[in-house]
C-alpha cells in the first residue's frame, strides 16, 4: 500500500533513489557528502531524517549536517562534536579544517591555529595535511607570532619533505603535486586516529644529518625497553635523530630516549615545547657535553 502523503515531489526523488541504494554500513554516504558539496543542500536535507534514523551514531551523518547548516557558528559547533566524539571518523580532518577555516575567516587567527595543527599531529597522512598547514602557518604569522610560524615550517620541512617551505619567514610555498587539493569530495581516506597509534610518515626520507652541535633533549625513561622504542620511533617519524641508552642504578637500569645533535639550546626548547604541547610528551635539555 503506498502512502501518498509521504511520496516526493519530482524535484524531490533522487535523495529517496540515493537512500534506498546504501547498503548497511553507510559505505555510500559520500553520494550525500558530494552533494552537499554541490550546493544541493535541500536535496540532503530532506534526506537526513531517514540517514539519522538508519545511522544514529554515524560521524558521517553528523559532518553531513554541518556541512549543510547555513548558519556558520552552528555548523562549527557540529563539527566540534565530530571531532570529539568521532575521531576516527573519515571525515575527523575535514571537520577540524572547517573550524579552522571559519575562525580564520573571523580574525580568530589564535583559535583557528590551534585547530589546523591538530590535522598534521593527528592525522599525518591526511589528504588535507598541506591545506591545514599552510592556513595554519598563515594564521600563526597573522597573529603576529613569527618564530612560531619559523619552528614549526622547520617542523613540517622535515616531516613533510615534499613540501617547500620558505623557513626564514615561516610560509609554506608550494604543494607537492600528490598533495594539491582535489576537487573530488569522494576519496579514499587513510587515517591515524586520535588514539595514539602510530603515525607513520607518509613519505621515506632520509635521516638529517648529524650536526656538530652536543645539545641534547631527554624525551623519556622508561623500565621497559619496548616502551622506549616506541617513544623512539614516534620521535623518529617526526625525522629527528634519536638515540636510546641505558641508566644503571642499583635499584634498576632506566632505558633514556634522547633526541640527538640540535643546533641550539633555543632550538631545543622549541621542541620541547611542540612535544609537550602536541604529543603530551615531557622533556627536558640536558647538559652541554
Amino acid at each position: 500500500m503506498i502512502h501518498w502523503r509521504i511520496w516526493p515531489k519530482p524535484g524531490q526523488l533522487l535523495p529517496l533513489i540515493l537512500l534506498t541504494s546504501i547498503p548497511v554500513g553507510g559505505q555510500d554516504l559520500s553520494v550525500y557528502i558530494s552533494l552537499a558539496y554541490e550546493g544541493r543542500i535541500e536535496e540532503v536535507a530532506q534526506a537526513m531524517p531517514q540517514l539519522k534514523q538508519r545511522y544514529p551514531n554515524d560521524g558521517t551523518v553528523l559532518f553531513l549536517e554541518g556541512l549543510i547548516n547555513l548558519d556558520g557558528d552552528a555548523a562549527v559547533e557540529t563539527f566540534k562534536k565530530v571531532v570529539q566524539l568521532y575521531p576516527t571518523s573519515p571525515y575527523a580532518d575535514d571537520a577540524l579544517l572547517k573550524i579552522g577555516e571559519h575562525l580564520y575567516a573571523r580574525g580568530l587567527y589564535v583559535q583557528a591555529a590551534q585547530q589546523l595543527k591538530q590535522i598534521p599531529v593527528h592525522y599525518p597522512r591526511s589528504d588535507l595535511v598541506y591545506q591545514s598547514i599552510r592556513l595554519f602557518l598563515n594564521a600563526t604569522l597573522q597573529a603576529g607570532d613569527q618564530d612560531t610560524a619559523r619552528f614549526y615550517a622547520q617542523v613540517f620541512a622535515r616531516k613533510y619533505p615534499e613540501m617547500t617551505f620558505d623557513l626564514a619567514t615561516g610560509r609554506a610555498e608550494l604543494a607537492p603535486r600528490n598533495m594539491t587539493p582535489s576537487a573530488t569530495v569522494t576519496r579514499e581516506r587513510i587515517r591515524d586516529p586520535l588514539s595514539g597509534a602510530k603515525q607513520p610518515d607518509p613519505v621515506s626520507s632520509p635521516p638529517p644529518p648529524v650536526l656538530s652541535s652536543r645539545v641534547r633533549l631527554q624525551a623519556g625513561a622508561f623500565g621497559v625497553r619496548e616502551n622506549a622504542e616506541r617513544r623512539k620511533e614516534l620521535l623518529e617519524s617526526l625525522n629527528y635523530r634519536v638515540n636510546i641508552d641505558s641508566l644503571v642504578s642499583r635499584e634498576q637500569v632506566l632505558f633514556r630516549v634522547t633526541i640527538e645533535g640540535l643546533a641550539s639550546r633555543e632550538e631545543a626548547q622549541r621542541v620541547r615545547e611542540m612535544l609537550l604541547e602536541d604529543y603530551r610528551i615531557e622533556s627536558y635539555v640536558l647538559p652541554m657535553e
